[in-house]
Formats: C-alpha cells, sequence, structure tokens
C-alpha cells in the first residue's frame, strides 16, 4: 500500500515507511578490552543508524497503510544499529546504552495527529537513548522520501567530501564554519544588513565571495543544496535558485507558489506537492543581487545559456531539462573549487521539481537577469580564474 503521505512538503515519519536516520555521529560507546589500562573499555566514535520500520508508540487512531505515524516526544524507534562493537559494561558514554532509541527532535509545527506535532522527512534526530538523554546528540536527519542516497548514490562522494573538510566544524568538531566566514570578511555592513554582514554592494558582494572561496569547508558545503528557506547558507550568503524560480512563476515574491498558466497545464497530476520558490533547491551564492559576486556570476551564465535555448525554441519557452542543464554548468563555472559532482546535483534538482510534477519536457519561460553580455561573461570568468589561483598560491605557501 502506498505511504506518500505529507505535511509541509515534507513525507511523514511512519511504520510502513523506508526512512531512516544513517550514520548519526558520533555516538561514543566503551568497547573492549576492559583492562587495567582502560578500566571502563575504550571510547570509540560509532555511526548509529535508526529505521521508520521500528517505530513504536505511535499513532492510535490515525494510521498511514494500516500502520502507525510517529508524533512529538511520544514516538520513537525502539532500537538502533551500528554501535553494537561498544559492548562494555558501561555502553554509551552518556546513555550508558547501545543500539538505544531514536527520538525525534523537530516536528512540523502546524499539522498535528491526535493533538500531537507529526514527525517529518529531513525532522531532526538524536540516536541511541537509554532513557530522556541521547549518547548521539548532535541533531542528524531522517530521511525518507529522497532520490538522493547518502550512501551509494550520486551524492555519496560529495558527502564523504564535506565530512572530510568540514572534519573540525560542527556537527562534526567544534569550530563554526559561519562564524570564522563572518569574522574574516573586510567590511561591515550597516543597518538591516549589520546582523547578518549580507554585502551591501558588488564590491562587498566580490569581497564575500573571495573570503567564501577561501574556506575548504564551505566550498564542499555549496554542493549541499539547500531550500530558500529555511536557508542553511551562512547569514552572510544568499540562496541562488539553480532553476530560476522566475522560470515557473508570475511573481515570485508575491506569489511564491502561483504558477504561470503555461507551466501548470503541463503539470503530472500524480505530483506530491505544489511548487513553492522558497522550498525549491538553491545553491549558496555571495551577493544579494544579479550584479557581483558568485550571485551575479550565476545569474550571468544562467541567463546566456538560457537566451541561446530560447533562440532554438519555436514556442519562445524552454524546457526545465535545458534550465537544470544551464543550472549544473553555471555552478560548475563559478564554484570550480567546491569539486561538485554534477550527478548529485541534477539528482538534488530533480528529486523537489519532478515531485512537483515538473519533467524534464516540462516548457517552461526563459529568464535572462543581470549583465548578459560575452563580455561580462568573459570578464567573471576571469574574476573567477585570478580568485581561486591566488588561493592555490596561499596554500601552496
Amino acid at each position: 500500500m502506498a505511504n506518500k503521505v505529507f505535511a509541509n512538503g515534507m513525507e511523514l515519519a511512519c511504520k510502513s515507511g523506508s526512512g531512516k536516520t544513517i550514520c548519526a555521529m558520533p555516538d561514543v560507546c566503551f568497547t573492549p578490552p576492559e583492562n587495567p589500562a582502560t578500566p571502563p573499555g575504550v571510547p570509540i566514535p560509532y555511526p548509529n543508524t535508526g529505521f521508520a520500520s521500528d517505530t513504536t508508540e505511535g499513532s492510535k487512531t490515525v494510521k498511514i497503510s494500516d500502520k502507525e505515524v510517529m508524533l512529538k516526544n511520544k514516538s520513537y524507534f525502539k532500537k538502533s544499529t551500528g554501535d553494537e562493537a561498544g559492548a562494555a559494561a558501561k555502553k554509551g558514554v552518556i546513555s550508558s546504552k547501545n543500539t538505544g532509541k531514536v527520538y525525534f527532535v523537530k516536528w512540523s509545527m502546524d499539522v498535528k495527529f491526535e493533538g500531537e506535532n507529526v514527525d517529518r522527512h529531513l525532522d531532526m534526530t538524536t540516536n541511541n537513548h537509554g532513557c530522556t538523554a541521547a549518547n548521539e546528540a548532535v541533531p542528524w536527519p531522517f530521511v525518507d522520501s529522497m532520490a538522493v542516497s547518502m550512501e551509494t548514490g550520486p551524492c555519496a562522494g560529495d558527502i564523504k567530501k564535506e565530512k572530510v573538510a568540514c572534519k573540525d566544524f560542527k556537527p562534526y568538531g567544534t569550530r563554526d564554519a559561519c562564524a570564522e566566514l563572518k569574522a574574516n570578511l573586510p567590511y561591515q555592513s550597516t543597518g538591516r544588513l549589520k546582523n547578518s554582514q549580507k554585502p551591501q554592494n558588488a564590491a562587498q558582494a566580490d569581497q564575500l565571495a573571495n573570503t567564501a572561496a577561501a574556506h575548504d569547508c564551505i566550498n564542499a558545503r555549496r554542493c549541499n543544496l539547500t531550500p530558500y528557506e529555511p536557508s542553511k547558507c551562512c547569514s552572510p550568503q544568499t540562496g541562488h535558485h539553480l532553476v530560476e524560480a522566475s522560470c515557473f512563476l508570475n511573481d515570485r515574491e508575491s506569489s511564491p507558489t502561483t504558477l504561470l498558466p503555461s507551466v501548470k497545464n503541463q503539470l503530472n497530476p500524480a505530483k506530491q506537492k505544489e511548487y513553492h520558490a522558497s522550498k525549491a533547491p538553491c545553491v549558496c551564492a555571495d551577493g544579494t543581487s544579479n550584479v557581483g559576486g558568485t550571485h551575479g556570476a550565476m545569474h550571468t551564465f544562467q541567463s546566456i545559456a538560457s537566451a541561446k535555448a530560447k533562440k532554438l525554441s519555436t514556442d519562445g519557452f524552454i524546457t526545465y531539462k535545458q534550465a537544470k542543464k544551464a543550472g549544473i554548468e553555471a555552478m560548475q563555472q563559478v564554484f570550480p573549487y567546491s569539486h561538485c559532482d554534477e550527478k548529485c546535483t541534477e539528482a538534488q534538482l530533480d528529486d523537489y521539481h519532478n515531485k512537483c510534477g515538473i519533467q524534464d519536457d516540462t516548457r517552461i519561460q526563459p529568464v535572462q537577469c543581470g549583465d548578459v553580455s560575452d563580455e561580462a561573461a568573459e570578464r567573471i570568468t576571469e574574476e573567477i580564474n585570478l580568485r581561486y589561483s591566488e588561493i592555490l598560491l596561499s596554500k601552496l605557501g
């Protein structure tokens, strides 16, 4: 039976689902040998995984595929796996357990079953509980309806690179990548941008781009696309839609879900969610407008590609596939030091847009904004080459 039931655009966590929390780290457990040198055993961090099929104490009257649904603070996965070797007498450093329960620490704020908030795909969990204290206490996302496998799919390489580049940064270490970015900016924003430190002009956007590009962890994290809201970008950065939201909408600002009639009429009727500009996938770019910084560079390269595709069109429209290709190629040009796998980027884009009924052959509106001249493209390319040449030289000594 189907269990595709959504809250706020995310699939509900339920016993009939296939979701899981994958390799939550660090679940530190005492591990044999237990001897005079190490009386309680050796503390070793393990990856801990839990499965939705182990849902316990779920909903009683509301069910999906005849099985219970996860509810805020009440429900849990009855066991987890991955830390079995941490079997010294003490087991978990905090919980004194291994293979303990999994609890959600985030949920829908406005969708409730039986008076309790429901848990969803990508809500955060903590693992290996013995009681309310978790042994693995770094919040980890619950992954259910996701085309992008974290272990073996097209994003496995990018995920591994991010963990290596960010090993000293939260949630793996103690350093804060975003705090370091803000501390190293050569400008100070004022007024409403003072707290976020977003750039106030094109020159500052370029300075932000240079500072961000020199940070290995921030570079690696660009490969993980983010919704526009809530954004996973550092506060000085801005989420940029890899497939422009204006390709689908009449007015992104005032009507972020009102599709162009020409687009709406083509959508797959079996779609699972409505397109929303704030939820569509973005790359973390530098700059707040379509001119300056990497944000402006993305607009330039995508707009030029869109214009070329439009020239070959007989009806003035382009396909989602063409717009997607333009966004992926622009990302490769603008962020070469991120080394993002194109297949991973495409999988993330398709995971969202396909669920909105948008397919490769869906015809959408071409978007052109920013500086779209060939001269601008040449200038931006030179700036990117110079930026990364200087970074490489600084790393060499």
